[in-house]
């Protein structure tokens, strides 16, 4: 320890001695661990930390599967497998909607989640104030209850814990707060208040095809995942033999709960964190050579110390002990770095990946950073630490005095430069990658005009809109009202806007085509839409018409489908004149469907990067749902509008709230903010690269015009002209270039396979992304040899020989 003390003390010393040394090492660890830091502290809250549940690791998400897709449950399938497993010590299910406050100031739309009463309690979570769901409060006819968000009870009822027990109106219906849920608990979907789903007749009747749950288990005590996925895997083979009409086909499977959450984005944040590794091994290279530098002007003080007797193992320790020094150092400065840049990060918002609210510089980070500090120190001190200790004394002495680095010492700097540019090629031709599929993703045709609309949605509770008729009339005079303001071209109404992610997805049969097996049943998205939504949205027309002011209850019952409907279903057929008829019933009326009168342009509703799902749009006034999305075109801002909006809409019934206000074009960025964030980051991490690999390159020559000023100042005496020189010099740079530059390629194409789920309609192997990229950094190696080339030329003949 006495020894270590020491070692500490002459390694601080020598680092005040040499500030810009210092500066330049910590700034440039700093950089490339601050980079880890903030990365791992996503991939941390995202990935690695558990659930805040108590025995996470036994909670799972169920999922009933077709087509090799997991997918939501029915409420009778779900009930069969909580009847029969015994897997499990407690299954829910939940079903998250929008819900309406009113009553305690101005209306208010919430995101409310019903679930089964058993939902708390198996995930063990305890409220911060009174209680949760008891047994039979989802019975029908009993007292309403709810459990308030920690949140919404904070903002909206000023955290009053005399809440519990009071009666709040939750779509026009009287509800008991019976407890306030703890800080922090927003399962799932953000959820801001908790209801008991009801287990009423129309549950326990509903057909087994009707998938619209969410569902959650808790593991018995000793059961494994792999157990109880072949036994829901096997209930749901008896459910297909027993119910063929619904369930053939059907399967089941369970995921651990946190990996049924990340796993969308388990391989893009692994290959962020692969990248930000790369920026920090490139900044070692640097450090490395900064170092390699340092350490030949002081080889005639290490061939001294060997020549009183320190042995090879005591000088090693002490360039070491040096070189974990610098890298602490800068690993402090990159907490203080990553702490604030998780800020900036987050501010991109990407949609999509969980668990963001949890994202913060906590003491993993912090060790983890310490950790990676002295693991850096270590790698990039030991190259120069062996070198320098493995020349004879006596060369060294002979030498020392110059601060001269060896041949070996000159390949070793130049092989390490070559390193750095190929490390910063794969990152950049990974940015390139993205940047092109980003591009390639933003041109992509929606369907619909984006500019210059406002959309929202309206939920008409059921307590006041219970039959058809008052919903259609509420809708039309909306309509015509919104129609009429100053700025408004038109305006018109859709069950779920495009992009919203929203499913609904039906089976349906062609009248004259022999019906087909469940199993084989063909399937469109369904929408209910208003006569003048197409025009409002921009959707062409391709044939026939669009859905009229005529198509009305007691009309005969008419639908459009989309393009790819026509593509998928009716190929080298005439669509109009169909008559199609949807596994969708309502009340004591028709099944829902009719007659194709119109085929209309593809839109992209569940997403940019998805393939144009087929599509129905049913007349709203045939089939009047409660809650629609409203989209309004303007010739003003459409968020200008928004005053007038609330305003119409409180006219027409004011305890009606407004939700998820938007326009178009908002919505459109926010659909495709999970792959700009991915883009941004690695495009910053090959753009850190790029900057390092350039300074790497730049240090080595700039050495190698010091060392080789004799050479040169005799090259010059004898009569060679400043361009011989600086081509001399920048053929060097050229050829570490290309040799990093060929390394970076071969490694890009070998990690082509990590990266093609990431990318849109490109391969990973784009050959003019990797022209692109190669070039790029090739320009920019030639850019950061020139100026030690332009210095090259300066050397005084004189000087230089007279120095030797």
């Amino acid at each position: 320890m006495d020894t270590l003390r020491q070692d500490l003390a002459y390694a601080f010393r020598r680092l005040r001695q040499a500030p810009g040394f210092t500066a330049v090492a910590v700034a440039t660890l700093a950089l490339g661990i601050g980079a880890n830091g903030a990365i791992f502290s996503v991939v941390n809250a995202v990935l690695l930390r558990p659930l805040p549940f108590e025995e996470a690791d036994r909670l799972v998400r169920l999922a009933q599967t077709w087509k090799g897709g997991p997918s939501v449950y029915s409420p009778q399938n779900f009930l069969d497998v909580q009847a029969q497993a015994k897997s499990f010590e407690s299954l829910a299910v939940f079903d998250p909607g929008g819900v309406t406050l009113t009553g305690r100031g101005q209306p208010a739309s919430l995101q409310g989640t019903e679930v089964s009463t058993s939902f708390f309690d198996l995930l063990r979570v305890r409220p911060a104030y009174g209680r949760t769901f008891a047994d039979g409060e989802n019975e029908p006819g009993h007292t309403k209850v709810a459990v308030l968000g920690h949140g919404l009870w904070r903002e909206r009822f000023a955290g009053d814990p005399g809440m519990v027990g009071q009666i709040v109106q939750l779509n026009r219906e009287p509800f008991t707060i019976v407890g306030i849920a703890p800080a922090g608990f927003s399962f799932p979907q953000e959820s801001e208040i908790w209801t008991p789903l009801e287990y009423d007749a129309r549950f326990r009747s509903s057909s087994r095809g009707a998938w619209y749950l969410g569902a959650i288990g808790r593991l018995a005590p000793g059961v494994s995942i792999v157990h109880a996925a072949d036994e829901v895997a096997t209930i749901h083979a008896r459910l297909a033999k027993q119910y063929p009409e619904a369930d053939e086909g059907v399967g089941g499977t369970v995921l651990s709960l946190q990996e049924a959450m990340v796993k969308q984005s388990r391989r893009a944040l692994l290959v962020l964190l692969g990248a930000v590794g790369l920026v920090l091994l490139i900044a070692c290279v640097n450090v490395a050579n900064l170092l390699l530098a340092r350490v030949a002007a002081r080889e005639g003080e290490l061939a001294l110390r060997t020549a009183l007797g320190a042995g090879r193992a005591r000088l090693m320790r002490q360039l070491l002990t040096e070189s974990v020094t610098l890298s602490l150092l800068g690993g402090a400065a990159g907490i203080l770095l990553a702490t604030f840049s998780l800020d900036a990060l987050l501010a991109l918002q990407p949609h999509g990946v969980p668990r963001l609210a949890e994202v913060h510089v906590d003491r993993a980070v912090v060790a983890f950073s310490a950790a990676l500090s002295i693991l850096t120190g270590l790698l990039f001190g030991v190259f120069p630490a062996v070198h320098m200790t493995r020349r004879p004394a006596a060369e060294s002495l002979r030498e020392g005095s110059r601060g001269v680095l060896s041949g070996r010492g000159h390949r070793l700097r130049s092989a390490l430069v070559v390193g750095q540019v190929a490390l910063a090629m794969m990152l950049l031709a990974g940015a390139g990658l993205l940047l092109r599929s980003f591009s390639q993703l933003r041109r992509v045709d929606p369907g619909f005009r984006s500019d210059g609309v406002l959309t929202f949605r309206i939920a008409l509770p059921d307590s006041a809109y219970k039959d058809d008729a008052p919903r259609v009339a509420f809708y039309d005079r909306l309509l015509e009202r919104l129609s009429a303001l100053p700025g408004v071209r038109s305006a018109g109404a859709v069950m779920r806007a495009p992009l919203s992610g929203a499913r609904f997805n039906l089976s349906f049969g062609v009248k004259g085509r022999p019906p087909l097996p469940p199993a084989q049943q063909p399937s469109m998205e369904i929408r209910a839409a208003t006569p003048e939504y197409f025009r409002t949205m921009g959707i062409p027309v391709r044939r026939g018409r669009a859905l009229g002011r005529g198509d009305v209850a007691g009309a005969p019952q008419v639908v459009v489908i989309s393009e790819a409907a026509v593509r998928r279903h009716f190929p080298g057929e005439d669509p109009l004149g169909k008559f199609i008829t949807l596994g969708w019933g309502r009340g004591e009326g028709p099944k829902v469907g009719g007659e194709v009168v119109g085929v209309v342009g593809d839109v992209k509703d569940l997403g940019l990067a998805e393939e144009n799902p087929p599509e129905l749009y049913v007349p709203y006034a045939q089939v009047p749902i409660q809650t629609m999305d409203v989209v309004v075109r303007t010739q003003v801002v459409p968020r200008s509008l928004v005053p007038s909006v609330e305003r119409t809409v409180r006219e027409l019934d004011p305890e009606l709230p407004l939700a998820q206000v938007a326009t178009l074009d908002e919505i459109v960025a926010h659909s495709i903010s999970e792959p700009r964030f991915y883009m941004v980051l690695l495009g910053a991490f090959a753009s850190m690269a790029v900057f390092l690999a350039a300074l790497g390159i730049f240090g080595v020559l700039s050495y190698a015009v010091v060392q080789r000023a004799r050479e040169i100042g005799i090259r010059v005496a004898l009569g060679a002209h400043p361009r011989d020189v600086v081509r001399m010099v920048l053929t060097q740079a050229a050829g570490l270039a290309a040799l990093g530059v060929l390394a970076g390629m071969a490694g890009a194409l070998a990690l082509s396979r990590v990266m093609a789920s990431l990318l849109f309609e490109l391969s990973p192997t784009d050959p003019s992304t990797l022209a692109a990229t190669a070039t790029l950094l090739a320009a920019v190696a030639l850019l950061a040899s020139y100026l030690p080339a332009r210095r090259a030329t300066r050397v005084d003949p004189l000087i230089a020989l007279r120095s030797e």
